[in-house]
C-alpha cells in the first residue's frame, strides 16, 4: 500500500513547477492562477505532514507591493512551507508563521541587489512578463545602486 502511495506522490509532484533555490535546493512551488496544480500541490504538502505554529495561508499574499517578488512554495524533502524569491531564487520561511516584514528587508539585502544587477537582458525580460512589472523591476534596481 506504501508503495502505490509513493507511486501516487510521484506521480502527482511530476505536474508540479520545480525551482533551485539559492542554497540548491529542490522547491515546488504552488501557482495561485492553476487550481489543478494547487490541489496536487495541497496533496503534497499534505502527506509530508508538516507542523506549523499557525496554518499556512497559501491563498493570502497580494496585499504587500513586495509579494510581486515571490511564489508560495515548499521544500521538497522538508515540505517546509516557504516563499521563494524570483530575482534570486532565495528561500524565505512562509509569511503565515512571522509576517511579511522580511520579504521587504530581503530586497534590500545586498545578495539580492547583486543578482538584480546581473540580470541577463533574457532574464529581465522573463521577470517583466511575468509577475514583475517593469516600473517594480526599475525602482529595486534604482534602490540598489545608492
Amino acid at each position: 500500500m506504501s508503495s502505490t502511495m509513493s507511486d501516487i506522490q510521484s506521480l502527482n509532484t511530476t505536474f508540479l513547477e520545480v525551482m533551485i533555490s539559492s542554497k540548491n535546493e529542490r522547491v515546488f512551488i504552488r501557482d495561485l492562477s492553476d487550481l489543478t496544480i494547487q490541489i496536487i500541490f495541497d496533496a503534497w504538502w499534505a502527506s509530508m505532514n508538516v507542523s506549523s505554529k499557525r496554518p499556512v495561508a497559501w491563498n493570502n499574499s497580494r496585499c504587500v507591493p513586495s509579494w510581486r517578488f515571490y511564489l508560495h512554495c515548499g521544500i521538497e524533502e522538508t515540505g517546509s512551507p516557504g516563499i521563494i524569491c524570483i530575482v534570486c531564487h532565495q528561500v524565505l520561511r512562509h509569511p503565515s508563521e512571522h509576517g511579511t516584514s522580511s520579504m521587504g528587508k530581503h530586497l534590500l539585502a545586498e545578495a539580492h541587489i547583486a543578482k538584480l544587477t546581473k540580470l541577463t537582458e533574457s532574464e529581465d525580460t522573463e521577470l517583466t512578463s511575468s509577475t514583475v512589472d517593469e516600473t517594480a523591476l526599475a525602482i529595486l534596481k534604482r534602490q540598489g545602486s545608492r
